[in-house]
């Protein structure tokens, strides 16, 4: 399940699927720039964290781990269960943080666009906030900072945090960018909209959006 791409598919069935923290990033981005322009593939890599930070008989402590050491993860497999026509390939590693997924990600877009298009796509997305240039954050861990310095409950980043300076578009139609995922707090607003969906006490999958993200204060960073 995802509100902004399948709401109204979960509408009054007995069970829905809510997919991961990383999962829910990835198909709030590429659903986004899939109604912008179309897209043909996806490639992405997700560096994850190694434990929540109350998690403290997990790691790892001193190393990086592929998690899984073959290709795909599970990420690619979850997003097609929400967008079965995307071609998309996902790899995973584990390093020793707490403070949030970081995605490095790869599409290649059937029109051609522009990097303030991409912007702008991101601007006008309840759920994909942009790490502007001008904060000087360049980390996880200074993100963590600064929804901390918003008055954010237990620090929640409930929207993707795209980095404004790593949107990048080549050639017209090759896209890349770097995000950070809290998985912590990212499937909150998703789960709150899937239950309207199954118990249909809301039809329209954009009045519960607003009323989610009214509810949590959720307005996108950027």
């Amino acid at each position: 399940f995802n509100a902004h791409a399948n709401y109204k598919e979960a509408a009054g069935k007995q069970f829905a699927r809510g997919v991961s923290c990383n999962t829910t990033g990835l198909v709030r981005l590429i659903h986004a720039l899939d109604q912008a322009f179309g897209v043909d593939r996806v490639r992405a890599v997700m560096v994850r964290r190694g434990a929540d930070p109350d998690d403290i008989k997990r790691g790892p402590i001193d190393a990086i781990v592929l998690n899984p050491a073959t290709i795909p993860s599970h990420h690619g497999p979850d997003v097609q269960t929400v967008l079965p026509q995307i071609n998309i390939v996902t790899l995973a590693m584990i390093v020793p943080t707490t403070f949030m997924h970081m995605h490095s990600i790869q599409m290649d877009l059937q029109k051609e666009t522009t990097r303030e298009e991409v912007l702008k796509v991101f601007e006008n997305h309840s759920r994909i906030g942009l790490v502007r240039k001008a904060t000087g954050i360049k980390s996880n861990a200074q993100l963590r900072e600064y929804t901390q310095d918003l008055g954010r409950p237990r620090t929640d980043l409930w929207e993707n945090g795209v980095f404004e300076e790593s949107v990048s578009v080549l050639d017209g139609k090759e896209f890349y960018c770097f995000q950070a995922i809290h998985q912590e707090a990212d499937v909150i607003p998703e789960n709150i909209d899937c239950i309207r969906a199954l118990m249909e006490t809301v039809k329209d999958p954009e009045e519960s959006i607003r009323m989610t993200n009214k509810a949590l204060g959720l307005v996108a960073i950027g």
